[in-house]
């Protein structure tokens, strides 16, 4: 880990260097970093996907997606899966087709953010704070896959670069 700075930001190669799986024509743009689970730590995950979004010619609303995403799994990271103590975290981000990816890790407890239930809809009134971050992030995203690898946990999204995402994954 980098002391919270990104490991590296480094925008792919066109095509011809690199052979596009998309048949596309054009940068693949990739970025990736480590960073510190602590709430001061976001601010280095934000700058990461702000200068990936810029490098990826990702429009405003896009980038706000992103950044969105990337801090509900971070407060939830190191709120719940590393109370007492810093762990690290692992952003990468990458361009696709109509779309960017989103890998997040962090090795807290076993948790599978796609299989906590969603909160069940209440006034406004008597909604707790808290406990809507899943259903945002899964609001703003077209597509997620979680897994645990080793001692990390893995969650995969995709937010969609042509608008809002209309259903969750």
């Amino acid at each position: 880990m980098a002391g919270g700075q990104a490991l590296h930001h480094t925008p792919g190669q066109s095509e011809a260097a690199t052979g596009r799986p998309d048949g596309l024509s054009g940068p693949i743009v990739r970025a990736e970093g480590a960073f510190r689970g602590c709430l001061q730590g976001f601010a280095d995950v934000r700058a990461l996907a702000e200068s990936f979004s810029a490098a990826a010619g990702a429009d405003h609303d896009t980038t706000l997606r992103v950044v969105l995403v990337l801090e509900e799994l971070f407060t939830n990271t190191v709120t719940h899966g590393y109370p007492d103590c810093e762990g690290p975290v692992w952003v990468t981000l990458a361009s696709q087709v109509a779309a960017i990816e989103i890998t997040y890790e962090d090795t807290g407890a076993a948790f599978d953010p796609l299989t906590h239930p969603p909160t069940p809809p209440v006034a406004p009134e008597e909604q707790a704070p808290g406990g809507l971050g899943l259903a945002l992030v899964r609001g703003l995203t077209v597509s997620a896959s979680y897994a645990r690898i080793g001692d990390r946990n893995r969650v995969t999204l995709t937010v969609s670069t042509a608008g809002r995402s209309t259903s969750p994954p």
